[in-house]
């Protein structure tokens, strides 16, 4: 792996940790439940890319399988809280 392609995996880890920390915050100190499963799925979805650059930066495929799973659980997650804030139930 050549030393550009590792500072530029590096220093995108550095801005998507950023990004999951202000996510964070938005998720605890949200005003509004829409607020909170929007900060949730933006959440979930940097946390995905934070892995999948891991395994890139470590030439690893051994999460790849848990990034597939953690998309479903993800989307069937907002999912279900966009149906409970719009109708009061999930079914």
């Amino acid at each position: 792996m050549s030393a550009w392609f590792a500072t530029t995996t590096d220093v995108c880890l550095i801005f998507l940790f950023v990004s999951a920390m202000l996510c964070a915050y938005r998720l605890l100190i949200g005003p509004g439940a829409a607020d909170r499963a929007v900060a949730l799925d933006t959440l979930t979805s940097v946390v995905l890319g934070m892995i999948c650059l891991l395994c890139i930066r470590y030439a690893s495929t051994l999460y790849f399988d848990a990034v597939w799973i953690l998309t479903l659980v993800g989307f069937l997650g907002s999912t279900a809280i966009a149906k409970y804030l719009a109708r009061g139930r999930i079914f």
